[in-house]
């Protein structure tokens, strides 16, 4: 712990200093063990550190009330709705600050529901989009839920079955107009399922300060290239080498690798291994193993993978992973994969993430119009950069494409939308206003 506190300390480049560090132990042999090392570091030291110990007992932490747990839901923003799915029946709950609300059981066939979100997928006009949107919204979503769905930010619950929908699209009727779950409702998505404990700690957030890693179109061979990632890799690097120039004392470090000349496996997971990074954006081909979930990943070329268990072996993980991964199957077999098998692979995938600590983890639920990703990866990251909460910077960048076919309803967010890329200092934040 205490070498991690050193690793931040020297992060922040004399720009700060520590005057007390506050260590809490409940065992009462962990805590004199912590006190015996303090001491030896203390008699130990050199004269560079100045070190001055206390301690005090603290009261017995009691366990949660049920008033103390209705403040906490009270907390809670927005709402979230949970979603499963047995075959043909579809249930859901939500709870929001106000009340829990029971479960509703809607039975459908799934060849129809499936197909609204084919259609969803492939629609081109907004019109379409509207159409589909709002029949998905009354075809699956309980009607007595529209309070839950009307509350912002809104969080869906969801497993590989259930995240296999496109729920951003999913629309319904406001004062004449139509509201989507994304763009409207700053829909973020979590997974139903307990996670296990997160092997690394997640990178420490720093005022001001941003490292970024941007990997795109990595594959050497001609048929797993892509040149549209290779342009939206480049287009991220000039995004923030431009808002590094715009906001001064934002202090962005930039690492790029973009094209297979760049994109050595040993020298990228080197850099991930030794670096601390506060996000990586990828761009490239991306596959997912059912029956072995730890090895799907980035494709680097055919035989080489740079999987969520390979990346998060760093002692600390980024706190957004942002990854244009397309699902194509041409790394498999060549067949396309069908709408349902691209979201799941998405889902499963973002959770290989979650499970190696990963909070935050924005992706593509199907191909999309380079050009269109392009202006969303701008949006989104001038708005974030500026401060603002995930959950409100993915819905403008959303709406930014709106009428630029499906693209906008492909990116999934995985995570806390009140969750943020960077912290602004009190005076960047006032020059901001």
């Amino acid at each position: 712990m205490l070498q991690g506190v050193a690793s931040a300390l020297r992060r922040i480049k004399g720009h700060g200093r520590l005057d007390t560090l506050q260590i809490v132990e409940y065992d009462k042999r962990r805590f004199r063990d912590v006190v015996t090392i303090l001491s030896k570091i203390k008699a130990g030291s050199d004269g560079s550190l100045t070190l001055k110990l206390s301690s005090r007992k603290l009261p017995k932490r009691a366990h949660p009330t049920p008033k103390m747990q209705a403040e906490m839901v009270d907390q809670m923003e927005g709402s979230r709705v949970t979603i499963e799915r047995d075959r043909d029946l579809f249930r859901f709950s939500a709870i929001t600050k106000e009340a829990v609300i029971p479960v509703r059981e809607i039975p459908v066939q799934s060849s129809r529901a499936e197909g609204i979100a084919d259609l969803l997928k492939e629609s081109r006009s907004f019109k379409d989009q509207q159409k589909y949107g709002k029949l998905l919204h009354r075809y699956l979503m309980p009607e007595d839920f529209q309070g839950m769905i009307d509350m912002t930010p809104l969080t869906l619950m969801v497993d590989r079955s259930t995240a296999a929908f496109p729920w951003e699209m999913a629309a319904f009727e406001r004062h004449g107009q139509s509201v989507f779950y994304g763009p409207g409702r700053q829909l973020t998505r979590q997974f139903r399922t307990t996670l296990s404990g997160a092997p690394g700690l997640i990178t420490a957030s720093i005022p001001n300060c941003l490292r970024v890693l941007v990997i795109a179109d990595p594959a050497p061979e001609v048929d797993l290239q892509l040149p549209g990632a290779r342009e939206e890799g480049r287009a991220v690097v000039k995004i923030f080498q431009s808002m590094k120039e715009k906001q001064q004392g934002l202090d962005i470090t930039i690492e790029q690798r973009i094209g297979a000349n760049e994109c050595d496996p040993v020298e990228l997971l080197a850099l991930i291994l030794s670096e601390e990074f506060d996000l990586i954006h990828y761009s490239g081909h991306g596959d997912f193993d059912e029956r072995n979930p730890v090895k799907s990943g980035w494709v680097l070329g055919k035989d080489e993978m740079l999987s969520a268990r390979d990346i998060f072996r760093a002692r600390r993980v980024p706190r957004l992973v942002f990854a244009n991964a397309c699902f194509s199957g041409v790394i498999r077999t060549g067949k396309p994969f069908t709408l349902q098998e691209s979201n799941r692979s998405l889902a499963g995938l973002a959770q290989a993430f979650f499970e190696r600590g990963v909070r935050n983890y924005i992706g593509t639920g199907w191909p999309v119009d380079d050009v269109a990703a392009l202006i969303f990866a701008e949006c989104f990251y001038t708005e974030a950069l500026s401060g603002k909460e995930l959950g409100a910077s993915l819905s403008k960048a959303r709406k930014a494409i709106l009428t630029n076919g499906s693209t906008w309803g492909a990116y999934q967010h995985y995570g806390q939308a009140t969750a943020k890329l960077i912290v602004l200092s009190e005076k960047n934040s006032a020059n901001d206003i």
